[in-house]
């Protein structure tokens, strides 16, 4: 089994990297790809022969390439814009980054539909959102299908795990798949390990990290950690999506600051309408073990971490994260040796 182990831009964005430097940091720093946010961070006029001719720098430097698509969510845009944007604008608007998508050689695109927030705004509920972002994607489909490339939908600080199968059965796997984010999970209120189970078959990219759970007198909160450091069951995740995917490349993904998750605040949980109680309580077990861990001295507190600036911490991290998946993937289990696609 050969795993390849890269990085999402996201992680160094801090620093930055031109798109051609970004393969250059991978390259040194011993990482097999690169996960961009969209083709536009690659190119901003999405030409493409530019993309073409990056794609083959990609290669040549023997660097997994994938890349993401702008937010499907038309009601974000309409925000951001401050005005209408309708699904079929935004639709017509993403063909571009699409066929950008295409142009790179590659055969899936990572999306997430909203941040941290978008579930919880009153003025469009997120049920609404979710309706709006499925009628870009279902305008979409006959130009994915000519093209040949799936939609990743990120397990991202927004959607739920049962949300996310509702979207893939109503678009249909051959269009819509998963970014699974190991850590992301947690701040959704799932748990990883089902969450693993339940959509190991539809996981065409992933973000991973690691994460930590603080009690907080609202509730709760979460902080990324590097992977191997936090509360994630992380052989046993990756273990679970390596199998149903040979193929998956791991994209190291962290960052800074610490998210709130108010789990003491009966209108927050009413956001989750189909919350279960076993799930609430996994999440709240694993915050339990860090607060052992804490009392303990073996886990550094949320708050002594965030004062350590993140460019003064990002490299150790990544480094740490990299060793820890070197030593634990060749062990998770063995399978049958595949040829890596021509495009991931």
């Amino acid at each position: 089994m050969t795993v390849r182990i890269g990085l999402d831009h996201y992680t160094i964005g801090h620093r930055n990297l031109s798109a051609e430097e970004t393969l250059e940091f991978a390259q040194t720093h011993s990482f097999d790809g690169v996960q961009f946010l969209n083709p536009e961070s690659i190119d901003r006029s999405l030409a493409p022969d530019r993309l073409t001719a990056f794609r083959r720098q990609a290669d040549e430097r023997n660097l997994y390439l994938e890349v993401g698509l702008p937010s499907p969510n038309p009601v974000r845009r309409s925000r951001q814009e401050d005005r209408e944007i309708t699904a079929a604008e935004h639709s017509r608007d993403l063909v571009r980054h699409i066929e950008a998508i295409a142009a790179l050689g590659c055969r899936h695109a990572r999306a997430y539909v909203g941040d941290r927030h978008d579930r919880f705004r009153t003025d469009v509920r997120w049920e609404v959102q979710r309706a709006a972002t499925l009628e870009v994607l279902s305008i979409l489909t006959p130009r994915l299908r000519e093209l040949g490339l799936q939609i990743a939908l990120e397990t991202h600080a927004d959607l739920t795990v049962d949300e996310l199968v509702e979207m893939i059965d109503h678009l249909g796997p051959d269009v819509a798949g998963v970014t699974f984010d190991t850590g992301n999970l947690l701040m959704r209120l799932d748990e990883p390990i089902a969450a693993a189970e339940r959509l190991a078959p539809h996981v065409l990219a992933t973000h991973v990290k690691d994460a930590i759970l603080g009690f907080t007198p609202r509730g709760l909160c979460w902080q990324a950690r590097p992977i191997g450091s936090g509360v994630i069951p992380m052989p046993d995740i990756l273990a679970i999506l390596i199998h149903a995917n040979p193929q998956l490349t791991l994209s190291i993904e962290l960052h800074p600051r610490t998210y709130d998750l108010p789990i003491f605040d009966k209108t927050w949980l009413s956001f989750f309408p189909a919350l279960r109680a076993d799930a609430l309580a996994g999440i709240v077990g694993l915050a339990e073990r860090c607060h052992r861990r804490f009392a303990e001295g073996s886990l550094i507190r949320p708050e002594v971490v965030e004062a350590i600036p993140w460019a003064d911490r990002d490299l150790d991290w990544i480094a740490s994260s990299l060793g820890y998946l070197r030593t634990v993937v060749p062990y998770l289990a063995r399978f049958e040796d595949r040829s890596p696609p021509e495009c991931v």
